[in-house]
């Protein structure tokens, strides 16, 4: 079963806010290089994440996402 398209925008939207709270905290100047590296991780998987839950609405819509509106 397939999940609702608008279910898929909310999943997206939440996962904009988590990735833009680790952006943010990884913008603190008092992080071990160590701890930036975990940010930019987190971040890699966020984006990866993302990209898949595009691939869901578009698989969904079809043709229609990739014509202009």
């Amino acid at each position: 079963m397939s999940v609702p398209v608008p279910r898929l925008f909310a999943d997206i939207t939440a996962k904009l806010e988590d990735l833009h709270a680790v952006a943010v905290e990884g913008q603190c100047h008092d992080h071990s290089a160590d701890m930036q590296i975990v940010f930019a991780a987190h971040l890699c998987m966020g984006i990866a994440s993302l990209d898949t839950a595009l691939h869901q609405i578009r698989r969904q819509l079809g043709d229609a996402v990739d014509r202009p509106a």
